[in-house]
């Protein structure tokens, strides 16, 4: 396998994942942000409103039984949308935030703990993961912060993460458990699944290639991705561990605190 040169290293892995949307995906944020905080405003007036009207309700005992009943509707409902509107608000910086990291390319300490909890908090918008697959986050909260480019390791966890709930598909217990940590020299994530075992043809290539400091050319099938982004971390001297442990397949990933990184 021929190697590759310094720039197609550091840019190739993010074209092949193809999980960057730059700018399309900013607009569509910005646009969406814009009818979403009237909303928010509208809603809180309206909630503000519906107090005063309940105190106005409950002093006064004059009014038609019907048109009470009403009132409490509408004070009820009122309650309802404001709400549904901060679960709305709070669903939609789970997106945006994830977007963000995907595109942010600029070069700065990077809180590996709070990143996985984001992620995950992305990935609650799909079915199969907020319903069927029990999740367990065992996060260090003292974690050191390390070097890179932000994007890098969203789009890192993104496809690890993904790689293990396609793993379950077919499982009948289907567990996911993110944990990390630090010792004196490294922090580290561990993800954890229930998967189908990664095959030990896939992980002595996996072991070759990085090895070699050569980048795998071949187009990433479903099969290759965990290849192809396992590279992302190649430039900031990251260490990995593939195994099969007591039914979970366990991928170990271990950064310098001070890796040297590259500015790109």
């Amino acid at each position: 396998m021929e190697p590759v040169s310094k720039e197609r290293f550091f840019k190739e892995p993010e074209r092949k994942l193809d999980l960057t949307l730059g700018e399309l995906i900013s607009g569509i944020l910005h646009n969406f942000a814009n009818p979403l905080n009237g909303i928010l405003g509208r809603s809180e007036l309206l909630q503000g409103r519906a107090e005063s009207l309940k105190l106005i309700v409950n002093n006064n005992n004059n009014i038609n039984a019907e048109i009470l009943e009403g009132c409490k509707k509408i004070i009820y409902d009122a309650g309802l949308i404001a709400k549904e509107a901060d679960r709305f608000f709070t669903l939609f910086n789970d997106v945006a935030g994830k977007f963000h990291s995907m595109s942010d390319t600029v070069f700065q300490k990077i809180n590996l703990s709070e990143l996985v909890e984001s992620e995950m908090k992305f990935f609650q918008l799909y079915r199969d993961v907020k319903y069927n697959i029990k999740k367990k986050l065992v996060l260090d909260r003292e974690i050191p912060e390390i070097s890179g480019v932000k994007a890098d390791y969203s789009i890192f966890l993104s496809v690890i993460i993904k790689n293990s709930i396609n793993s379950m598909k077919d499982s009948e217990l289907k567990e996911l458990v993110i944990s990390t940590g630090h010792d004196d020299s490294h922090v580290y994530v561990r993800i954890e699944d229930t998967g189908v075992p990664i095959p030990k043809t896939q992980i002595k290539e996996l072991i070759e290639n990085w090895s070699s400091g050569c980048y795998p050319l071949y187009e990433p099938d479903e099969d290759k991705r965990l290849l192809h982004t396992l590279f992302l971390l190649k430039k900031y001297d990251a260490l990995f561990n593939i195994a099969y442990d007591s039914g979970f397949n366990v991928i170990l990933i271990r950064i310098p605190y001070e890796a040297r990184g590259v500015e790109t």
